[in-house]
């Protein structure tokens, strides 16, 4: 994997460089881990905003920028609302889908505008309660600035909503001639979307990369970095960060579908033949390793992408994630997942985060403090 730029040409002068460490063992995740799975099973989903919270907080504290650590004081409490109401929308739709399934798919419609806003507020409860040095990260996007993100998707997901529903309802309402016009719209309407995946996706990063910031003061408060010092260290993303880019990452994961199910359809009697000499689980394995890949393709161009183009007025930031390391990471974690029946899972996370971190650099650029 190489970086669609260099860096050097967003940015002047060396700087010190802080050094990005993960100091987390896999043993020690497993335990919160475990803990946390096990209260979020017993009191069925209400601790889950809580578990977060610690799995946060381990994870901000066995990060250290320049030797140290960052710091995360939210226990959960404020994102306990947004997640009950998640649930009560979720139980709801789970007990009209299957009678009234347009009335799910109306439901679904109205709660829709809201998932932006609680996304804005996750992402901002995330930062601003994660401290470094006694300065509290920020996050200046707003509810409006995240719904215009998806505004674009609104009217295509609508279509795919009501089609499906209406799909899964009666069939006598088809009989007249016109059956072949919801299923249609149903097509097009997801065509739509994959169309627009990749914009969604450029949008989606360029909104949560502009509007990054940090407090200007140690010791601010919870609200801080609202203030017009603290506007001045927002970060913003490169104006040559454009939609091809992101539109080229999501082509080489459809590439990557496409050339599967060729090889599927040109060596079918062979790879049947394979299949059934060998354990089904190989099949399943065999899936596993090729969604890996195409994540790990993803994953890799979009973090290498976005941080060599966000800019800073006081650090430079830059990345280098290899496709290669992340790939032989990627199949090594599955493999061992596997042959674990899960148990290496909190080892695989640590690994994994610890590859994606340790790959960002961080400069403080000359002459600021």
């Amino acid at each position: 994997m190489t970086n669609t730029s260099d860096p050097d040409q967003h940015h002047t002068g060396t700087g010190q460089t802080l050094p990005i460490r993960f100091t987390a063992s896999g043993r020690d995740y497993a335990r919160l881990w475990l803990r946390n799975l096990g209260l979020t099973l017993i009191t069925l989903g209400l601790y889950l905003p809580f578990a977060r919270a610690h799995r946060l907080r381990f994870f901000r504290q066995h990060t250290q920028v320049d030797g140290e650590a960052l710091d995360f004081d939210g226990d959960g409490r404020e994102m306990l609302r947004p997640h009950l109401l998640l649930c009560a929308v979720l139980l709801l739709y789970i007990l009209i889908a299957h009678e009234m399934p347009l009335g799910a798919a109306l439901l679904l419609l109205a709660a829709l505008p809201f998932w932006p806003t609680l996304m804005m507020r996750s992402l901002r409860w995330r930062l601003e309660h994660t401290r470094w040095r006694g300065r509290r990260l920020a996050f200046h996007g707003d509810a409006a600035g995240a719904r215009a993100v998806f505004l674009p998707a609104a009217a295509p997901l609508a279509v795919l909503l009501v089609g499906q529903a209406l799909l899964a309802g009666p069939q006598a309402e088809f009989d007249d001639g016109g059956g072949w016009l919801v299923p249609a719209l149903v097509s097009l309407a997801l065509l739509a979307l994959l169309a627009l995946l990749p914009w969604l996706h450029a949008r989606h990063s360029r909104y949560r990369h502009a509007n990054f910031g940090l407090s200007a003061d140690a010791g601010a408060g919870a609200d801080a970095g609202t203030g017009p010092a603290a506007q001045a260290e927002r970060t913003r993303l490169d104006a040559s960060v454009e939609p091809r880019h992101f539109y080229r990452l999501h082509g080489g994961v459809l590439a990557g579908l496409a050339g599967a199910l060729l090889v599927n359809l040109l060596f079918a009697t062979w790879i049947d033949t394979l299949l059934a000499a060998a354990p089904m689980l190989t099949g399943l394995l065999l899936d596993m390793m090729l969604l890996l890949a195409l994540r790990a393709w993803l994953v890799a161009g979009t973090q290498t992408l976005l941080w060599n183009h966000t800019l800073s007025p006081q650090y430079r930031f830059a990345c280098h994630l290899p496709l290669s390391r992340l790939l032989l990471l990627s199949l090594k974690n599955l493999l061992l997942c596997v042959l674990t029946l899960g148990l290496y899972w909190p080892h695989a996370v640590v690994a994994t985060t610890r590859l994606r971190l340790e790959s960002i650099t961080l400069s403080r650029l000359p002459g600021t403090n």
